[in-house]
């Protein structure tokens, strides 16, 4: 970001952090049997400071755990990216896809990769169609983009796991963001509604684009509120159930959508 205030250069900061971590703990993932297990520093802190603990000294979890959060899913479709910003280049990345817990057993699934533009145009779109356990980790194939594709900052990666038409886990990358500082918070608007249930909310993007970076907040109990899931993208249309620890004075918002 440009950091032009206090807030904006804090979120900065915390996205930074997860994109340094997320990737190379993603990396490992995808490296077993050479690669048995994966840790991060840190998750919280002994002291108030500014550090790269993922929950602060306070107990409030930061963008960059929940992010983490997703890198560590048992069941992920991950893409492996050379670096953080191949603006104007030709991109072609390894795909995988992981299941520790065997959930995709003795079942068809598919894995869908799609790329998407500064302005939330979908670029590229490819799909991985396949049957039955895959023992942890399976390379499925390439994901590319010219150096036409991949002339707009940011560049938006998204990549879903599905089985038998549901959608079991979702993934999404920003990369191109330093050519153009404050890209990521300035992407067209969505609108987002709420319904609020016991311990759960229901989050719906109304919109006709994507919602990116969907974050549930309790303004006021961010060190006792938690969420099962935050920081998430949902498609036009889309609703999510998170369930959380609290819906007193409930906030939802995303980075192109104003709180709700």
């Amino acid at each position: 970001t440009e950091g032009t205030t206090m807030e904006r250069f804090i979120i900065g900061t915390q996205l930074a952090q997860a994109a340094g971590v997320r990737h190379a703990l993603e990396r490992a993932r995808t490296r077993w049997p050479k690669s048995t297990g994966a840790l991060y520093y840190k998750l919280n802190d002994n002291c108030s400071a500014a550090s790269w603990a993922t929950v602060d000294w306070y107990g409030v979890p930061k963008i960059s755990h929940y992010l983490i959060q997703d890198s560590f899913a048992p069941l992920a479709a991950v893409v492996l990216f050379p670096k953080a910003g191949t603006y104007g280049e030709p991109l072609q990345v390894p795909v995988f896809l992981l299941d520790d817990a065997d959930v995709l057993n003795d079942s068809a699934w598919e894995v869908i990769v799609r790329a998407f533009g500064a302005n939330l145009e979908l670029i590229q779109e490819k799909r991985f169609p396949g049957n039955g356990t895959i023992s942890s980790v399976l390379r499925l194939g390439e994901f590319a983009l010219t150096a036409a594709q991949t002339q707009t900052a940011p560049l938006l990666v998204v990549t879903d796991v599905m089985q038998a038409g549901t959608l079991m886990k979702r993934n999404y990358y920003f990369t191109n963001f330093e050519p153009v500082k404050d890209c990521l918070f300035n992407l067209p608007k969505t609108i987002l509604s709420i319904q609020i249930g016991e311990n759960q909310v229901n989050v719906r993007n109304e919109g006709s684009l994507p919602a990116v970076g969907v974050n549930i907040s309790c303004p006021g109990h961010l060190d006792t509120f938690i969420a099962e899931d935050n920081y998430f993208w949902l498609d036009p249309g889309e609703t999510m159930k998170v369930a959380v620890s609290t819906t007193d004075r409930i906030e939802v918002r995303a980075w192109n959508s104003p709180a709700r």
